[in-house]
């Protein structure tokens, strides 16, 4: 699965998540009514990311393979989104 920093940023856009930068990574957190749910972050750059991280970025955003092309695509939206992790039980 590739994933690129250009696509990192819509997500981040997507999820409304406020980017704060540092020397290595550009963090954030998913935030629900107030609350922190999901710390989110990736690398500087403009390549795609190698190896693990595509993997290990949409296990931190609780979606099967499946889904993270359709999230990743913009064809879910932050309110499916949300309602997908309250299925789960990931939010209450």
């Amino acid at each position: 699965m590739q994933l690129s920093t250009a696509e990192l940023k819509r997500i981040f856009r997507k999820l409304e998540i406020e980017p704060k930068q540092s020397t290595h990574h550009i963090a954030g957190w998913l935030v629900v009514d107030g609350k922190r749910i999901l710390p989110l972050h990736y690398s500087h750059g403009r390549k795609d990311m190698p190896g693990h991280v595509p993997h290990r970025f949409r296990k931190a955003l609780y979606l099967e393979p499946e889904e993270f092309r359709v999230f990743k695509k913009c064809h879910m939206d932050k309110g499916e989104y949300l309602a997908l992790l309250r299925q789960r039980g990931v939010l209450t």
